[in-house]
Formats: C-alpha cells, structure tokens, sequence
C-alpha cells in the first residue's frame, strides 16, 4: 500500500471525482476525512470506505466559510493528529457566455472553485507541517489552460487554480509539495446536466470523436494521477500541471 497509515483530506468528497478519490486513497492505506455541504453523500462514501476494511470520517462543511474550515481542521487534529494529504476537489460549474454572466453568477463561482482552495489550504497548511510534510492536490480542469466562450467565469476561476498552484508550490516548498491536476469531460453529478443536454443535441459521438482516447472520462480515470501525486512515487515533483483529458488537448 503506498499510503499506509497516511492521513488525507477530501474536500467534495461526497460525490463524482471526490468520492472516487476518498475511497481510492483508503484503498492504497490512508485514513479519510470527506468534507462537503450534503451530510447524506459524505456518509454514503464513508460506508463504501469502512465496507472495505478502511478508516474514515465526515465532516459537513461549507469550504466558503473560513469558520467551518478551521471547524474540520480541529476535528482532524483531534481525531488523528495531523494530514499529509489535501485534495481540493470541492467545486461548482457555470455554462453561461461573458455577456450572460452576472456579477452575482461570477462572485458565487469564485467563492467555491478558487477562493475555497486558498482558504482550506491555508487552514490546513499547518496541518501538513506537523508530520514530514505533505501533497495538496489541486482539481482545476482542462477549461483552467484552454479558453471556452461559454464558460467564461468557469474559465477564469480554474485558470486562477492553475496559477494559484504554481504560487503555493513555490511558497510552501519543500514541505509541501503543491500539484494540480486538469480533467476533460468528466462524467460527474456536477457536469451531468452538460451531457444530457450533448446528448439530446446528438452531439455526444461527435464529441467523442474528439478525443483520442475515444471517449469521455469517469470519476475512476482521476485515480491514478490522484495516487501518484499523493504518494511518494512524486516526491521531487511539484507546481506541476498535468492534463488528465483523453488527449483533448491535442486538438483544441
């Protein structure tokens, strides 16, 4: 197991790629803590974790509110003394164009796909450094590098993720190592409603097609890049953005 007895952090760790990292983390040894608003979907992937043989625990949390950050960090300590893994996963999705976008739109998105990120990993940072140190693994998207003119504030939240990375890393290094990771079309609750209206459109095989891989991705395509950048098998590496995209990218 390569994260035997390693504590690690899941924020939106109810559901789609969040849920699929937890119980992946615990299956390679580490202790999980999910942090999300739904109680519901953070206990259901507990229970997938403790039917497996694995340690975990749920703490509803709202990552815009500083208070209820600091609130899971303190049950984090008390329960297991420290963290050497953060993902920061917890984010939204708005499909509007620049003209369409409100302010109120723009500020909400902002809240939860980039400020989050900088809250809880500036809460949890002392966290990290209370053992040998320790991974944050930032969840951008492939919109985060590649501009799309009907994702604009989607656009400009994960691009500021991707650059949010490169600043972290070079700012906690050595002890925390900082890498973010840029998913294509991922097949997830939050993306759903995207392709169900691909789909009703008959566009979904065109958009497949796009892909050299042929396809779009899940949840369990994440996993491997999570492991490696949590895991020791990084070690040297950090600010570090990495496409996880079917080749997407080479065509866009």
């Amino acid at each position: 197991m390569k994260l035997k007895d390693k504590i690690a952090l899941v924020t939106g760790g109810g559901t789609g790629i969040g849920q699929e990292a937890a119980i992946a983390l615990a299956a390679q040894g580490a202790r999980i803590m999910v942090i999300g608003r739904r109680q519901e979907p953070l206990k259901e992937t507990v229970s997938k974790i403790k039917k497996a043989g694995g340690e975990a625990l749920a703490c509803p949390t709202d990552v815009t509110k500083e208070a209820e950050i600091a609130k899971a960090a303190e049950l984090l300590k008390k329960h297991w003394g420290g963290l050497d893994i953060l993902i920061n996963n917890a984010g939204s999705a708005l499909f509007k164009p620049f003209m369409e976008t409100t302010l109120d739109e723009f500020d909400q998105i902002y809240r939860i796909d980039l400020r989050s990120v900088f809250a809880v990993s500036q809460i949890m940072a002392p966290l990290l450094r209370l053992g040998d140190g320790g991974s944050i693994i930032n969840i951008a998207s492939i919109l985060g590098v590649l501009g799309n003119g009907n994702a604009t504030a989607y656009c400009a939240m994960k691009g500021g993720v991707v650059n949010l990375t490169r600043a972290m890393a070079a700012g906690l290094g050595p002890e925390i190592r900082v890498n973010c990771l840029c998913p294509s079309h991922i097949i997830t609750p939050m993306m759903q409603e995207e392709m169900d209206r691909l789909a009703a459109a008959g566009k979904m095989d065109k958009l497949n097609k796009l892909f050299p891989m042929k396809r779009v991705g899940y949840p369990a395509d994440m996993v491997g890049s999570i492991i490696f950048f949590a895991s020791d098998d990084s070690k040297w590496l950090t600010g570090n953005i990495f496409m996880v995209d079917g080749g997407l990218s080479c065509y866009v």
